[in-house]
């Protein structure tokens, strides 16, 4: 068995976060586009929940972890 490597895991994680972004992204984008003159302010509502979701998203794979240093 392999040791577990935590820089490997983080970067894991954080990958997976910007593909979730860029999903919430497309799925604004489908919205839009596809979006009819009388329910264009719902979805625009929701397109913009959605790219504020994947802001939030980028913003969290951007910080820093929070790893506590091990004293030896």
């Amino acid at each position: 068995m392999a040791p577990y490597d935590a820089a490997s895991f983080t970067a894991g994680q954080k990958t997976g976060t910007r593909i979730a972004s860029c999903i919430a992204r497309l799925a604004a984008s489908e919205l839009l586009e596809h979006a009819r003159w009388w329910n264009r302010r719902r979805r625009g509502a929701m397109a913009t929940a959605l790219i504020t979701h994947a802001l939030e998203l980028e913003n969290d794979a951007d910080a820093e972890p929070d790893v506590e240093k091990e004293v030896p």
